[in-house]
């Protein structure tokens, strides 16, 4: 399982790279997608535990900084869903350069990996979305 991780991380790098290959921050372009993607997918964990076990559940942590609610929703959101998977990945992959142990040891795939990875993620979250619209709505 974790070198399926390193793949798509190896393979999202090339991708990027060659992308962006004038641009020195190629290390931010990919960090954030795939942080985003990993977000992606803790909440659509989180919405499947919350559907099945307990309605009740909160699918963030709730933080009330604000005397707004739509300020507060969204820190709470960028805190459960983002920056965990931020610090998580810097650490795993651009922390003393890892990356180029990684890039050595893996194969890139001209961003297939990188690709079927966001496109499951996001289906994974999409799909059931659309089928509970469709046919378990209340009407």
């Amino acid at each position: 399982m974790l070198s399926w991780y390193y793949k798509i991380w190896v393979d999202a790098i090339a991708a990027t790279k060659a992308k962006k290959a004038e641009a020195g921050n190629w290390k931010l372009y990919t960090l954030v997608p795939i942080s985003a993607l990993m977000g992606i997918n803790l909440l659509t964990l989180f919405a499947l535990l919350k559907a099945v076990v307990n309605h009740n559940l909160p699918l963030y942590l709730p933080v009330t900084i604000f005397n707004y609610r739509l300020i507060n929703d969204f820190i709470s959101i960028v805190v459960t869903f983002f920056i965990p998977f931020i610090i998580l990945n810097y650490l795993l992959i651009f922390n003393q350069n890892r990356y180029v142990q990684l890039a050595e040891e893996y194969k890139a795939e001209n961003g297939k990996f990188y690709k079927r990875y966001a496109l499951v993620s996001l289906g994974l979250l999409i799909i059931p979305l659309i089928v509970f619209n469709f046919y378990f709505k209340p009407v």
